[in-house]
């Protein structure tokens, strides 16, 4: 059932309050008295001068606005460590809340409730760049969370964000002490509200179009933006997120660009201006929340409430992103329109030696340029990472890889290990979209089920494989136990864990055709058929293998020329990403042609004139294919 907050959404433009720390500072306040010497803690007032936030959240509420913002912005634990108060955090929270909720009371009426939205800001250290870590940092806002929640808060907003990890970790913190009360985000509901600077990213680089994509399958009923600029500067953001955003779109910018003026901080767009300018986003945008973030004062609000009253949010017609993962700076899409999604092969201490040595010599820079390579020589889209090696740390590696290349690899990453902690420490790292690999059913479904839930937790695609708990033949070699396990997987996927189908990546296991053994000799063409029949059933799912594997003791030449042509085979049978060294990969025009149809005969086992019994493809059915050479 929907909050009373949600109602309100879905009927009319929620007018936010202004600034609350521009608005303390204003007053004569001091530090020892007032502030019991916690300089710039606006949540120490709480102690001696509650009737300060009072009178602020009055002084808005009277202005014409319809929710309140608590005095919490710094309230979780890591922050109040600052000032020795980390012990307080749900008693400030709570406190905080209560004094909003008691405010906002005051001025409901049956036609115009007003709300109370809990605060939590950025905190001052950044995930993302290493100053924290995730599990401090989820414990620090659960506990603020659970004293607004205990405040009786109507939402809460994640604002004023920087990191894209840092988001992740706050909405979970938020899920977690929802869950601790027994609420859900559909009665508190979650906001969240990113920083753009001047630079036209967040802080640590994240374009607007990243992070909508990072948050998108996340339970959170708006994403805006606020603070850093005023309303001009955020005009293009906004615009986008109009255009690809389907949920509310809020817009809480600053009275104008701030400038220093003889040591102070002004702010120069005034009530009327600012009103104007916001009620542009409305009117274009169809935005649904509008508020002020520094600078702003009682009389910017009037005016604002008063024009969104007489103002009709324009109709908005959204067309989502692509479904994409991310790194921490830009999306990839999934689905490439000039190629397959490729994803590098070389960071994977299981088949790369130089990789391997890497890791043993502990040489990151190294590891960073071999990544910074495959994107730049090879032109891959993803990296896979995988550190697991026996005799090391794989958990720590994977922490030490991870943070480094978010930071200087503009890449998403694929965390692929077998080790369920391995995976966690690399997502804890991991600002963008990751895309987990990856899941089976070998163990059952209890480990499945372990890694969609880091799927789900972190936001991540899932990459599963079709093998089950069969001890004869856990990996499946013929088209029709891929087909079966990849259905297992994708309701399971979907209905018990609320994957959404497009962030599933199949894997239908690249088996070697190259052995000798007459078992492994039908192992590409049940490959591929498996891929057809998959694509054709679940068109909005990704199909992904690990290509190389196919030809694995063959000679480098004869490798790529089988690599190439089975990935053609995959791509036309519906395949939309591969595992590959793209440098190794040829266009089939650049191979002989001998060459290429003996590369096929191998493919489809052409031992004779026909493939015969089986339902596939055979020999003449494929006409392309009729002058086959002996393979």
């Amino acid at each position: 059932m929907d909050s009373p907050f949600r109602q309100a959404l879905a009927e009319r433009v929620i007018v936010l309050d202004g600034a609350m720390g521009t608005s303390i500072y204003e007053r004569d306040l001091d530090v020892e008295t007032d502030f019991c010497g916690c300089e710039n803690c606006p949540e120490a007032l709480l102690l001696r001068r509650p009737d300060v936030i009072e009178q602020i959240h009055h002084d808005f509420l009277e202005a014409g606005a319809d929710a309140v913002e608590t005095d919490t912005f710094g309230a979780m634990k890591h922050v109040l460590a600052e000032f020795d108060l980390q012990d307080r955090c749900f008693e400030l929270s709570k406190q905080a809340t209560e004094i909003a909720r008691a405010a906002a009371d005051a001025h409901s009426t049956s036609d115009k409730p007003r709300f109370v939205i809990g605060s939590l800001g950025p905190g001052t250290k950044l995930l993302t760049l290493g100053q924290q870590t995730w599990d401090v940092m989820l414990d620090s806002y659960a506990e603020a969370a659970r004293g607004i929640i205990a405040g009786g808060a109507d939402a809460i907003v994640l604002e004023t964000c920087q990191d894209l990890l840092q988001i992740k970790c706050g909405i979970n913190a938020v899920l977690k002490a929802l869950d601790d009360a027994g609420r859900t985000p559909e009665d508190l509901p979650i906001l969240v509200s990113v920083t753009i600077e001047q630079t036209g990213s967040m802080l640590v680089g994240s374009s607007i179009e990243a992070a909508a994509a990072a948050l998108r399958d996340y339970p959170i009923t708006s994403l805006g933006l606020n603070c850093a600029t005023g309303p001009t500067e955020m005009g293009e953001y906004i615009h986008f997120l109009s255009r690809r955003w389907d949920r509310t779109i809020s817009v809480v910018p600053n009275a104008g660009l701030p400038a220093l003026v003889e040591g102070r901080t002004e702010y120069p767009l005034g009530p009327r201006d600012f009103a104007e300018q916001m009620l542009a986003f409305v009117q274009r945008d169809g935005v649904g929340i509008v508020g002020g973030c520094c600078g702003t004062t009682p009389e910017h609000i009037r005016l604002l409430a008063q024009g969104v009253a007489d103002t009709t949010p324009a109709t908005r017609k959204v067309t989502p992103q692509a479904p994409s993962c991310t790194s921490t700076y830009q999306p990839v899409e999934y689905r490439q329109d000039q190629s397959f999604l490729i994803v590098g092969e070389r960071c994977n201490a299981s088949g790369s030696r130089k990789f391997k040595r890497l890791l043993e010599e502990e040489d990151w820079d190294g590891i960073v340029s071999l990544a910074r390579e495959q994107v730049r020589a090879e032109g891959a889209h993803v990296l896979d990472v995988n550190v697991d090696y026996a005799g090391r740390d794989n958990a720590k590696d994977m922490a030490e890889v991870v943070s480094r290349l978010v930071r200087q690899v503009d890449a998403p990453l694929m965390i692929d290990s077998t080790q369920i902690a391995t995976i966690e420490a690399g997502l804890k790292h991991a600002p963008g979209k990751c895309i987990i690999n990856s899941a089976n059913f070998e163990d059952g479904d209890e480990k499945f089920d372990q890694i969609c839930r880091l799927a789900k937790t972190y936001g991540a695609g899932l990459v599963i494989g079709t093998i089950d708990e069969d001890p004869e033949a856990a990996m499946a070699r013929t088209a029709d136990r891929k087909l079966s396990i990849a259905e297992r997987a994708i309701e399971r996927a979907i209905n018990v864990h609320g994957l959404n189908e497009h962030d599933i990546f199949i894997d239908p296991l690249v088996l070697p055709i190259s052995t000798g053994m007459d078992q492994d000799r039908r192992s590409a063409l049940e490959l591929v058929e498996g891929t057809r029949r998959i694509a054709e059933k679940h068109p909005a799912v990704q199909l992904i293998c690990g290509l190389s594997n196919v030809s694995f003791g063959l000679k480098p030449v004869a490798r790529v020329v089988l690599n190439s042509v089975l990935l053609d085979e995959l791509t036309n049978a519906g395949m939309t990403s591969a595992i590959v060294h793209a440098g190794k990969i040829l266009p089939l025009a650049r191979i002989d042609e001998a060459q290429r149809l003996a590369a096929l005969n191998l493919v489809y086992d052409r031992r004779d004139a026909s493939v015969g019994g089986t339902g596939l493809p055979t020999h003449d059915q494929r006409p392309a294919y009729a002058e086959g050479v002996d393979a």
